[in-house]
């Protein structure tokens, strides 16, 4: 049986216990989903969809990674989805927390075409979990001359993750 059809069962026996489905972390499941949701006529294209789009954990999860991984050759023109375009997997990456997702937003940063490049530095500089690793490549690109490197550093510098998020108001109403 494959992996998918585990998923399912799953999802049926916590549905009996009032349970909604458990995160997908494994990138095998990913993976089964991608190979149906590049099917167009693939009878769970629409239910992978929404699985691969809202039920992958984010994070530093195998799971994440292939999600990133997919999002990534979305955003490179490798694969096209009606379902999801380029603003959406860069949406989709924004709230991957994390991990693999940043990985493949500093290759695309960093990478040949300027227009992905700078659309991934504006989702970058709203993240705030990066490893060491993350920022030594920004500091390489950086000293090699990558004017968008140069710009991530100076949005962290400047704490731009934070200083840019919206205004709290001013009194909240606790019920």
């Amino acid at each position: 049986m494959s992996k998918y059809h585990k998923y399912l069962q799953e999802i049926e026996t916590r549905k009996v216990e009032g349970l909604h489905p458990k995160p997908i972390d494994e990138a095998a499941l990913v993976n089964e989903l991608i190979v149906q949701i590049k099917d167009p006529n693939h009878p769970e294209r629409e239910a992978s969809l929404n699985f691969f789009i809202y039920n992958v954990l984010p994070g530093t999860t195998s799971a994440a990674g292939a999600k990133a991984a997919f999002l990534k050759e979305i955003i490179l023109g490798q694969v096209t989805l009606k379902e999801i375009d380029s603003t959406s997997a860069f949406e989709q990456l924004s709230h991957m927390k994390g991990g693999p997702s940043i990985e493949v937003l500093l290759d695309l940063a960093l990478g040949e075409d300027e227009d992905v490049a700078l659309k991934a530095a504006d989702v970058l500089k709203t993240q705030v979990f990066l490893y060491e690793a993350d920022t030594d490549r920004l500091a390489s690109a950086h000293h090699k001359g990558n004017t968008i490197a140069t710009d991530i550093i100076k949005s962290y510098a400047q704490a731009e993750f934070f200083t840019n998020l919206p205004e709290v108001e001013e009194t909240i109403e606790v019920v």
